[in-house]
């Protein structure tokens, strides 16, 4: 049985982040297998935008169980930043947020009625630490836009201030927000 590969996403990120005054220029590549939404995948490159970080990685999470879909880990190896872009799997992110008690744990979605529910079920599950859970939710009318402009291989310019975002993909602009639900 022949194994389906994963394509090659590329985007070249140009980062003004004045609200952090971060301001960095990276190039990011992802692996999109076949079964694996578009949706999904820009969530993981918007990660490396809202929340940049210089160890920022991304991390099988689409296809291992056990693994976040981007992270931050120190030198160490140890856990500073665990990213679920979409509804989570509740399993892994309740052995998670037990196993990583010091690290910052967020749940980044692009639908609303999908945020409500995960963190429904997060709660439900009553995993410990769950104080150090964010969600966040990306603006419904920039997740359309770059549905539309997207395509795996760009190159973004992304500005933010003041909790707006806007992005410049490939001579294509997109303004949004992201909204902190928890």
């Amino acid at each position: 049985m022949a194994v389906s590969r994963p394509f090659r996403c590329r985007t070249y990120l140009m980062l003004n982040d004045l609200d952090r005054e971060i301001f960095a220029e990276r190039a990011i590549v992802l692996a999109q297998y076949p079964d694996e939404p578009d949706e999904h995948v820009l969530l993981r490159f918007l990660a490396h935008v809202f929340f940049y970080d210089d160890h920022l990685e991304d991390a099988p999470g689409w296809i291992e169980n056990g693994e976040p879909d981007a992270c931050v880990r120190a030198l160490t190896g140890e856990m500073q930043v665990w990213i679920e872009c979409g509804p989570p799997p509740i399993k892994r992110l309740t052995k998670a947020l037990g196993r990583h008690k010091d690290a910052r744990f967020v749940c980044f979605f692009s639908d609303e009625d999908e945020a409500r529910v995960s963190m429904d079920e997060i709660a439900k599950a009553k995993p410990r630490n769950l104080h150090q859970l964010e969600v966040h939710l990306v603006d419904a009318a920039m997740m359309a836009r770059l549905e539309d402009v997207g395509s795996r291989s760009m190159t973004w310019s992304a500005t933010i201030t003041e909790g707006r975002v806007w992005l410049d993909c490939d001579g294509e602009m997109v303004e949004g927000a992201l909204q902190r639900l928890r």
